[in-house]
């Protein structure tokens, strides 16, 4: 596995552990989530992909050309770099990634509006803007202002007004990481509930597919309770956009069911499989499904449509928790809630550290409690921490991205 401290590695892990594969796992960071699991037998400490991604890429091929593993699985944003590099990973191992040209596509915001209004899949109303253009007065707020290249949610901002909007860009202007050519996203907020969809294709053809609605938003927007729902109008749009681009691997995406009308508008698409145990609790397990892809097995199409499995990450819930007001208490209640399944809780079950299943996975639990409950307030410290493990930067997805760059930036022999 490429990563270990996304929640989606985490869960990546358990559904195949249960399926009886054998998991490495390289991260920069030996406290990651995915370490703590008797699922994982091997750990390698890497270079962070967001910091240099040459330096990360000639670690994993190090590690592959050894010969002890099968199968390469990214499970975060280093599919983006695994596919431009496609021609350098050595023979033998199965890799599910798409083409370059179709990541393209879809990896960066300003790319993904201009390729779902090319499919006429729907969208919020959206306006493709430079960092140094002034913003137009014809959108209506509140609005999302989206950087091109950002992961988990770091590059968004929501704002109210056209003031705040021109206020923001300034505040970007300012900041020396920012490129003078950078391009934005501004995106109208829509009204509706957030549901996400992942699916694994296989060289453009739709094999597994499942949706989940989510219940109740954590940190960063992500998703502290969720429950599986059934959704064959988003699955059109899905195998549509994955055909366009003969898409091979996995690939999510992220909608708003609108409220006046239930019509779904796509607001984000990640090209790796986001969080699969809810699908795993249906029914379905698109890990597994991922590796039999890259392994070049054939898979006759499947879905999860039981619409009715609930899930919960308690990891998430206490970190959210203890952000909001800071207090002990109110963590020591949220573990009380959880422990006798009250609340969310109530017929749900823990996606993220199956501790019943998995007893290595309560080691994150416990130093996780164990530091909210001494200070309340580092709750959002140790959600950026784990991000800065697995994410490509700004400047790193670009080198990725840009062709003539790439020949500059890479190493010698590389």
């Amino acid at each position: 596995m490429s990563e270990g401290s996304s929640l989606s590695a985490r869960q990546t892990v358990t559904a195949l552990g249960i399926m009886g594969h054998r998991i490495g796992v390289c991260d920069p960071d030996p406290l990651c989530l995915a370490h703590f699991s008797r699922f994982v037998s091997d750990y390698y400490r890497c270079p962070a992909v967001g910091r240099d991604p040459w330096a990360y890429l000639d670690f994993v091929l190090s590690l592959l050309i050894q010969g002890d593993w099968e199968v390469l699985l990214p499970t975060h944003e280093q599919a983006f770099l695994f596919s431009r590099e496609r021609a350098r990973i050595p023979h033998g191992i199965s890799l599910a990634v798409s083409p370059f040209e179709s990541f393209l596509q879809i990896q960066g915001k300003v790319a993904l509006v201009r390729t779902l209004a090319r499919l006429s899949i729907p969208q919020p109303i959206s306006v493709v803007m430079h960092m140094q253009d002034e913003p137009e007065r014809g959108v209506r707020f509140p609005v999302y202002l989206k950087a091109d290249y950002a992961t988990a949610s770091t590059g968004v901002w929501r704002i109210l007004t056209f003031g705040d909007l021109k206020s923001k860009l300034a505040e970007l202007r300012s900041k020396s990481e920012w490129n003078p050519n950078q391009k934005f996203v501004v995106q109208e907020a829509v009204q509706g509930t957030l549901e996400r969809t992942q699916a694994v294709f296989d060289k453009g053809q739709l094999v597994a597919i499942h949706s989940y609605r989510q219940i109740l938003e954590g940190l960063g927007g992500g998703d502290i309770a969720k429950v599986s729902v059934h959704r064959p109008g988003v699955y059109g749009y899905v195998e549509q956009l994955g055909a366009d681009l003969t898409w091979h691997g996995a690939l999510s995406l992220d909608y708003i069911v609108r409220e006046d009308d239930g019509t779904p508008l796509f607001i984000d698409v990640n090209p790796r499989l986001v969080e699969p145990m809810n699908a795993v609790l249906s029914g379905l397990n698109l890990a597994d499904v991922l590796v039999r892809i890259s392994t070049g097995e054939g898979i006759a199409h499947l879905s999860g449509e039981t619409g009715d499995a609930r899930t919960h990450m308690l990891l998430m819930a206490l970190l959210a928790t203890a952000a909001r007001r800071r207090r002990r208490a109110d963590v020591l209640i949220e573990l009380m809630r959880a422990v006798l399944r009250r609340g969310l809780y109530a017929n749900s079950r823990e996606e993220l550290l199956p501790i019943r299943m998995d007893f290595a996975s309560s080691f994150p639990l416990v130093y996780a409690t164990a530091r909210l409950l001494l200070s309340p307030g580092s709750a959002t410290t140790l959600s950026r921490g784990a991000i800065e493990s697995y994410s490509l930067s700004p400047d790193a997805a670009r080198q990725i991205a840009d062709q003539d760059r790439l020949d500059r930036v890479r190493p010698a022999g590389g």
